[in-house]
């Protein structure tokens, strides 16, 4: 079995989830529940590509949006084809 370790601190990076965030100046755009991998020790967040990728796609449809604060969960649009 082969550990991903943290090049930060050395610990066990693990699936799990963050929130990620974007100020664009004039909105705040929340998406929570982001697949990521998460250091069990020191709580540092990588977030794959393919993800990032989606989250690009979702920030340019919350742009289009008229709220000051949009808070999106991941997982309700990750099956939206954009």
């Amino acid at each position: 079995m082969n550990i991903e370790r943290c090049p930060l601190c050395g610990g066990e990076k693990k699936d799990g989830y963050t929130i990620y965030t974007v100020d664009l100046g004039f909105r705040i755009i929340i998406v929570k529940d982001v697949p990521a991998k998460v250091c069990s020790q020191c709580g540092e967040v990588w977030i794959v590509a393919d993800v990032v990728s989606n989250l690009e796609k979702i920030v340019d449809l919350a742009r289009k949006n008229p709220l000051q604060l949009e808070l999106i969960s991941f997982s309700e649009v990750e099956s939206i084809k954009v």
